[in-house]
């Protein structure tokens, strides 16, 4: 009986004991599977001797087997071209090695932002190889590709050491701004599509959707509803403070000696209040300026704020027509004072022709000029006058030319770009410059040629006999223009073709 009862309670120790142990390898097993599974996300780039940051697609198409996707690749000092390498950082370091390798991104734009930063628009994330991940990894990977292409995700990166943002801030980037006096002004993407052609920095901050202040860049944020919003980089992250709420319509306009203005509609899509922004952060109204029915419109022309009024006038309740000024706003430390300069109106009012949503366009240097049918106004920021004339029968849309007032047509040929057409606003003249292409190489198929605000210069990529790429850069305005030269170029068979090029510095 004793012996039955010790064998009974050996056994008892003995199942036990597998059960503690199983127990063990469990919680082993358990913690291991956790730390695969660990918490990743991409931090950073090495643009150590990195000139350029390029947008290119690959002819052979991605590791998806998906044709034209476009990624991000870098230019050295002596035109060297690769494919950029993301850094993440992950909870389990023994993982890092194995993302990096295996995960990318393919890109809709770029495009930079102020003079900090550069904006991944419309970024899809890709896997190379899950072979080297655990099912739960394997599972939050899969995961992460499918919401970015359900949604597209944005980044920021930072020129100064490649430091990587993700802006999806509250909905950021939206796909559609609502700027008061433009409309719905379409500048983004479309679930990682262009939607109405390419973006540039300069249209963004034309619309008044992005600017920069002193290190801080302001946003227009969202869709149909509006609102204003701040980021402010904080070294390791970026702030998302609310300037004004998105049931606030706003857009911004900075003069570049750190005042920041906009008009605001707090009912509607219609402008009400003009405002300078407080040091206190605060949006008050301009004194002297009409507010609510008298739609406002702000401008910096020349360094200087101006805002015209569409006012209404009421004797009593009746009303007896409206009235057209133009303010100009002055800085006196914090005080904010207006002058009535002019008669008139900055652009097309509601109900007047607008030339499919888009007629206006701002010469930072003197004038600001818009167009209605044939007839282009201008108005001059140092004697307050508003001038007509008539466009040119044959120009181009208005909405092409640039924040200096050109517009660049190519006229390609076989060998590339020959010459292109200069359209100038200020002088409603045009030119023709012939290209000098002594620097390039015979190439035997021209990929894309396409106009680059950022850098005033037309971008080509040119595929080699030998199979390789060369990108063609030929400048519009300076010394060199209409001088081709070869920027970079790749190795044999890669067949990148450039479409965007940012310069870091």
């Amino acid at each position: 009986m004793q012996v039955a009862i010790k064998k009974k309670i050996g056994m008892k120790n003995i199942i036990k004991a597998l059960c503690i142990t199983m127990l063990l390898l469990s919680v082993v097993a358990c913690k291991k599977d956790k730390e695969a599974d660990g918490a990743f996300r991409i931090d950073s780039v090495n643009l150590s001797g990195v000139k350029y940051l390029a947008l290119g697609s690959h002819g052979s198409g991605n590791a998806k087997g998906e044709d034209k996707q476009q990624m991000l690749y870098s230019i050295d000092e002596n035109g060297n071209m690769q494919l950029i390498a993301y850094n993440y950082l992950c909870d389990d370091d023994g993982l890092v090695s194995e993302i990096s390798r295996n995960i990318g991104l393919t890109i809709t734009q770029i495009v930079p932002v102020g003079d900090r930063y550069i904006w991944l628009v419309g970024c899809r994330y890709y896997c190379n190889d899950y072979s080297g991940f655990s099912e739960s990894m394997q599972d939050r990977i899969r995961g992460m590709v499918q919401h970015s292409i359900d949604y597209s995700v944005g980044f920021l990166i930072r020129k100064s050491d490649g430091k990587i943002f993700e802006t999806n801030f509250n909905g950021l980037p939206a796909e559609t701004f609502n700027v008061p006096g433009y409309g719905n002004a379409t500048v983004v993407c479309n679930n990682g599509y262009p939607v109405e052609g390419e973006i540039s920095a300069e249209k963004l901050s034309k619309l008044g959707l992005i600017n920069q202040v002193g290190n801080d860049i302001y946003l227009a944020n969202g869709s149909y509803q509006g609102g204003l919003v701040k980021l402010k980089d904080n070294g390791s992250n970026i702030s998302v403070i609310n300037v004004l709420p998105a049931a606030n319509i706003a857009y911004s306009v900075a003069d570049g000696q750190g005042h920041l203005g906009t008009c605001i509609s707090y009912e509607g899509n219609t402008p009400q209040v003009a405002a300078i922004m407080a040091s206190d952060g605060t949006l008050p109204a301009i004194p002297g300026i009409p507010t609510n029915s008298a739609t406002p419109r702000m401008h910096c022309i020349g360094g200087k704020y101006f805002v015209s009024v569409n006012a209404p006038i009421y004797v009593g309740d009746e009303y007896h027509g409206s009235y057209d000024s133009i303010y100009r706003v002055d800085f006196n430390g914090s005080q904010v004072t207006s002058t009535a300069v002019a008669e008139g109106y900055l652009g097309a009012r509601e109900g007047v022709e607008q030339n499919n949503g888009n007629p206006y366009y701002v010469c930072d240097e003197e004038a600001y000029t818009w167009y209605s049918g044939n007839t282009l106004y201008t108005f001059n920021s140092s004697t307050y006058r508003i001038s007509e004339s008539t466009l040119p029968a044959g120009w181009p849309l208005y909405s092409e030319f640039d924040a200096d007032g050109f517009c660049y047509k190519p006229h390609t040929g076989s060998a590339g770009l020959q010459s292109f057409t200069i359209y100038s606003l200020s002088t409603l003249q045009d030119e023709s410059v012939t290209c000098n292409r002594s620097q390039v190489p015979t190439f035997n198929l021209l990929k894309s040629c396409n106009y680059d605000g950022g850098l005033h210069a037309f971008i080509e990529s040119a595929i080699m006999a030998n199979g390789s790429t060369v990108t063609i850069v030929t400048p519009v305005t300076g010394p060199d223009r209409g001088v081709s030269q070869v920027q970079s170029q790749t190795e044999a068979n890669n067949n990148i073709v450039i479409t965007t090029l940012v310069p870091l510095n």
